[in-house]
C-alpha cells in the first residue's frame, strides 16, 4: 500500500510547493515522485501477473495496472515539461495538468488499496 501512496502524496507535495512558488523543489520532488510512480506500476503489473487465469480480482488488478501505468506515464510528461524551465518564476500548463492527470489516476487506486487493508481492521476492531 505504501507504494501506491507515496506518488500520490509526493505529487500533492508538488502542487502545494508550486503554490508557494517554490518551483525548483517542486521539481525535484516531481522527480522523485516519478521514481516512486514507476516503482507503483511495476508493483501492480506484478500483483496482477502473480493472479491465476481466472481470479475473482483480476479485472479489478488490471484497472490498477492500467491506472498506475498510465500516471506513471503522465508524471513523466510533467517532469519532462517542466525540465526545461525548472528555473522559471512560471510553470508551463502541460505540466500542471500531467500533475493534475496523474493525481487523479494514482489517487483512487491508492486509496481503495489503504480501504481493503483498513476495513478487515476495523471490522475486526469494532468486533471485540
Amino acid at each position: 500500500m505504501t507504494t501506491r501512496a507515496l506518488p500520490v502524496g509526493l505529487l500533492l507535495l508538488t502542487l502545494v510547493l508550486d503554490g508557494q512558488g517554490l518551483h525548483r523543489t517542486s521539481f525535484y520532488v516531481l522527480v522523485f515522485a516519478l521514481a516512486a510512480a514507476a516503482v507503483a506500476a511495476l508493483g501492480a503489473f506484478g500483483d496482477l501477473v502473480e493472479l491465476p487465469g481466472r481470479a475473482p480480482g483480476q479485472a479489478l488488478a488490471r484497472v490498477e495496472s492500467s491506472c498506475a501505468g498510465l500516471g506513471a506515464v503522465l508524471v513523466l510528461v510533467a517532469a519532462a515539461a517542466r525540465g526545461q524551465t525548472a528555473t522559471a518564476e512560471t510553470v508551463p500548463a502541460l505540466a500542471v495538468s500531467a500533475t493534475v492527470g496523474a493525481l487523479l489516476l494514482l489517487g483512487p487506486p491508492a486509496v481503495a488499496a489503504a480501504l481493503r487493508t483498513a476495513v478487515p481492521s476495523l471490522r475486526r476492531a469494532l468486533a471485540r
